[in-house]
């Protein structure tokens, strides 16, 4: 009974006040001093329920919900591209982890009610819940290719078990190639016959307005025009599980130093990278994390990353690529394809040979190995996977 008239307490307040922040947190503070965790999570599961239950004898409507903890408020290159192409009703739950008690009631209601869901990254909430009949679920997962191991296959802090009911009841898995069908089925736990060819929508804005983008960057900042581009993208570092700080070796000052007028060092953080990079700003080594990746990969001379899958966005748009891993024997996650020998470019480990490699890479670019990278990876990639997402939406709608 207890727990009944707490759930009400909370729940009453989440759907009639949701404005009232401050009365919510002392309600958390207060039922945290009155009760311990154990009695929190029975709640907790308790709220979950009821919510499941009383959206499930809803009925599903003819709506597609886009869904991702990648941003706030907004949808990111695969899953915008679709949702700006497709035209029927849609929503948009766009919150990036952990979510509020005020947000849950809303992301349940949308999940179990929606004909077709879409999303981008883990939906958390599947381990819990079971498509309704008639329900599809969508998966366009963020990065192109089969690069770095992922899912199933990499260190997580999630169980197995709890990887597997994340991505156990996809109806349909875009991937960029032939070659990639069998990782991502592997890593998701999934058959083969579920991860599709056709590719990513983001590879359309790429090939389509590699040269508007490059454009906006260059109006943005007119400095740059003159310039060789060196773009340095690393992605994150995990241990055991756990995401850490990265240290990128670099000694900044030095390469400032040997930076020439004519040359800048652009930084672009991973968007969970909530640190700086360099330890100091300078007029030649420039932090420019809140523009577009993809802009900025179109507008460089250079890129420089590890283990991100921008790589694929270089390649299309044949940018060489030097790949700077100081750290690559205790990097955790592991290959699809053979590393470093099947990347389109040079890999170096030592910080004080980053600046002659790019400049090596730029006068020589490896054009072979980039083409031969493409072809390999993003073979379903030709301009049209955007359309090809779209009709597969439609006919599950109808």
């Amino acid at each position: 009974m207890l727990y009944y008239i707490i759930y009400i307490r909370i729940l009453k307040e989440i759907i009639l006040f949701p404005g009232r922040i401050l009365m919510k947190s002392r309600i958390k503070n207060l039922i945290k001093k009155i009760i311990g965790p154990s009695m929190r999570k029975k709640i907790m599961n308790l709220i979950h329920s009821v919510l499941v239950f009383m959206f499930s004898h809803m009925p599903v409507k003819n709506r597609v919900l886009f869904y991702t903890i990648r941003a706030n408020g907004k949808l990111l290159d695969n899953a915008k591209a679709v949702y700006d192409t497709l035209d029927c009703e849609k929503v948009i739950f766009a919150h990036m982890l952990p979510h509020s008690m005020k947000l849950k009631p809303r992301v349940y209601y949308y999940l179990l009610t929606s004909k077709v869901i879409v999303t981008d990254d883990y939906c958390r909430y599947m381990r819990s819940l079971s498509l309704r009949k008639g329900q599809k679920l969508f998966q366009i997962w963020h990065a192109c290719g089969a690069f770095k191991k992922f899912g199933l296959d990499a260190p997580s802090k999630l169980t197995r078990e709890e990887e597997i009911a994340t991505h156990s009841q996809y109806t349909a898995v875009a991937v960029t190639g032939e070659s990639c069908r069998k990782p991502y089925a592997q890593a998701f736990g999934i058959s083969e016959d579920k991860c599709l060819p056709i590719g990513l929508p983001r590879t359309d804005i790429i090939l389509e307005n590699s040269e508007k983008m490059k454009a906006e960057i260059f109006e943005k900042y007119p400095a740059l025009k003159e310039k060789k581009i060196y773009l340095f993208c690393p992605t994150f570092r995990e241990r055991d599980g756990e995401r850490i700080i990265y240290e990128t070796g670099i000694d900044w000052q030095k390469l400032s130093d040997a930076l020439n007028d004519d040359e800048v060092f652009i930084i672009r953080r991973h968007p969970i990278m909530d640190y700086p990079l360099a330890d100091k700003e300078y007029s030649n080594i420039i932090d420019l994390s809140s523009d577009s990746t993809l802009a900025l990969t179109a507008a460089c001379s250079v890129l420089i990353t590890d283990y991100s899958s921008v790589i694929y966005d270089a390649c299309l748009l044949n940018v060489p690529t030097v790949f700077y891993c100081p750290d690559i024997k205790e990097y955790e996650r592991g290959f699809y394809l053979d590393f470093p020998d099947e990347l389109p470019g040079e890999t170096v480990t030592e910080p004080e040979k980053l600046l002659e490699s790019i400049r090596n890479a730029k006068e020589n670019p490896p054009v072979n190995r980039i083409e031969k990278f493409r072809n390999g990876q993003m073979s379903a990639c030709d301009g049209n996977s955007t359309e090809r997402a779209v009709k597969l939406i439609e006919s599950w709608m109808k």
